[in-house]
């Protein structure tokens, strides 16, 4: 889906009014899909892409009871995984 201009003021805006400190995202480790840096349009339209995924893929979630979720996830420190529960 391509985003006029003025719709990508709007995002950018709405970001910096949500995200005052900025935000962190994981970009690619150099082999593909490198962060565009030679115009601001191709730097919006691969922020607005990597924001439009889910925080977490569906296959990492165990379970949901309608207020609590479970999910596992490898931990950098100790490389294992690692199980958490979350109240909504």
């Amino acid at each position: 889906m391509e985003i006029k201009f003025p719709a990508r003021k709007y995002v950018i805006r709405t970001l910096w009014v949500n995200y005052p400190d900025g935000f962190y995202a994981h970009l690619s480790n150099g082999h593909k899909n490198k962060v565009p840096s030679k115009s601001y349009r191709g730097l919006i339209r691969y922020l607005t892409n990597y924001l439009s995924f889910p925080l977490i893929g569906l296959s990492r979630i165990i379970g949901y009871d309608g207020h609590q979720v479970r999910y596992y996830y490898k931990s950098h420190k100790i490389k294992l995984k690692r199980y958490e529960t979350v109240d909504d």
